[in-house]
């Protein structure tokens, strides 16, 4: 008889959170560690219902400035205040494998729209925000279908040095209480704009520590769109009366490794993502440069230390868009180091981007220029609850650009606001269940 393990509504097979010591950080771990799950039986289903809910405080200040031609800079504006904030993500999935030993199974992630609270029903609604399904088998790797991270950002996983804490830093609930034009974009090429659209992704089994993947994406669009008509563009058009910087047959390839030489754990990839793109068919008009990104990244485990980071470069925007024609390539870099002290972590993570950032058709080479540090803390209370607490700094800049108004100068003028920095202190709580 097949075993069923209903979680969503019974305790038994709810799947726990990290318990104190496991540090199991950030909701992509928190994710990785619901899909893993237990090993299955023949014939055996598994249906889990994963959840983190965060909330925080913070004190946080926003400074605009003018950098003139000799360097100087002159303050134009300075905002500060303290922020109370929540959040919640849930990871409804289930796990399977047949009697001939085929695994499968599905997953997806659901968040809260920003803004919404038992205060305000009307804007308390929910949304998918990626899902995916998989089969395969433990000799033979696994096929994912749908909106998740690709294999490029599957086997850079674990490389990212992302997770000092339970969501502060910069990729968690950081710079709330600041201009969001302060926030510098975390430009991992694993998150953001490679799961939104669907996709085929595989990935092989470990082959003493190695693994590899590929994928193809056919268009960067969500969910099923229109097919193209008059008045519509669907991205797999290969050109189009109009300006459209949509990738067309997104092709992702990446190796990983994860050993040990000596005392030293090592976790590294590395991955290459190319990509067309719409032809704009109207003379003059915007034209973009085809989708290119090479990336590599390790992190390296010495005892309770671990160090490391990685670094993307070439031809896109952002994580995932596309660089004009004439716009100079893009280039960025995250690093960081954490120690775990029985149920403590600290850690400190550091990010530099280099983009095209806003065009300018008079000094289209312009670019945007972003980093940031963080210092903080995890600490596991109990069982599903933990604390967390950061401290950070982040400046962005580019000449020709207003970050207040959010707009450019016609030329390359010294825009009154063409550099803001932000800055804060940040303390929460995060319950795992």
């Amino acid at each position: 008889m097949k075993k069923l393990i209903l979680a969503a509504t019974a305790l038994a097979g709810i799947a726990g959170p990290a318990m104190a010591g496991d540090m199991m950080i950030g909701s992509d771990s928190f994710a990785a560690g619901l899909a893993t799950g237990a090993a299955l039986a023949p014939g055996e289903i598994k249906v889990r219902l994963g959840v983190q809910m965060w909330v925080e405080g913070s004190y946080e200040t926003d400074t605009t400035t003018k950098v003139s031609a000799n360097q100087k800079q002159s303050t134009t504006g300075k905002n500060s205040g303290v922020f109370l904030g929540s959040y919640i993500y849930m990871y409804p999935k289930f796990s399977a494998k047949a009697e001939n030993g085929l695994e499968y199974g599905a997953m997806t992630e659901i968040r809260m729209n920003s803004g919404s609270g038992a205060g305000s029903s009307s804007a308390n609604t929910l949304y998918l925000k990626r899902y995916y399904g998989y089969v395969g088998t433990a000799e033979l790797g696994r096929l994912y279908l749908g909106p998740w991270a690709n294999a490029y950002g599957r086997l850079a996983s674990g490389t990212t040095m992302e997770d000092f804490d339970y969501n502060g830093g910069f990729n968690g609930d950081y710079g709330n209480g600041v201009n969001s034009n302060a926030n510098p974009n975390w430009t991992s090429l694993k998150s953001g704009g490679f799961y939104t659209s669907n996709q085929i992704n595989y990935v092989s089994p470990s082959f003493s520590g190695f693994s590899f993947g590929f994928g193809w994406e056919p268009e960067q669009a969500a969910g099923e769109p229109a097919i193209s008509s008059g008045g519509t563009l669907n991205p797999t058009t290969a050109s189009y009366a109009g300006n459209s910087n949509l990738r067309r047959n997104t092709i992702n390839v990446a190796a990983g490794y994860k050993g040990s030489v000596g005392p030293v754990a090592i976790t590294s990839f590395v991955g290459y993502m190319t990509a067309g793109r719409v032809l704009d068919t109207r003379p003059g008009d915007v034209q973009y440069k085809n989708f290119s990104a090479l990336g590599t990244g390790a992190r390296f485990t010495i005892g309770p230390v671990a160090f490391g980071g990685t670094i993307n470069g070439g031809n896109f925007q952002g994580t995932g868009g596309m660089e004009r024609v004439g716009q100079k390539p893009a280039f960025d870099a995250i690093y960081g180091a954490q120690y775990i002290l029985g149920q403590l972590i600290v850690g400190f993570q550091g990010i530099v981007n280099t983009s095209a950032g806003s065009y300018n058709a008079a000094t289209p080479r312009n670019q945007l220029h972003e980093w940031g540090v963080a210092v903080g803390f995890g600490y596991d209370v109990a069982p599903g609850m933990a604390l967390f607490g950061d401290v950070f700094y982040e400046h962005r800049h580019q000449y020709g650009y207003d970050f207040v108004a959010g707009g450019s100068a016609p030329t390359n003028a010294l825009t009154q606001n063409n550099n803001i920095q932000g800055r804060g202190i940040q303390l929460g709580t995060t319950f795992m269940w």
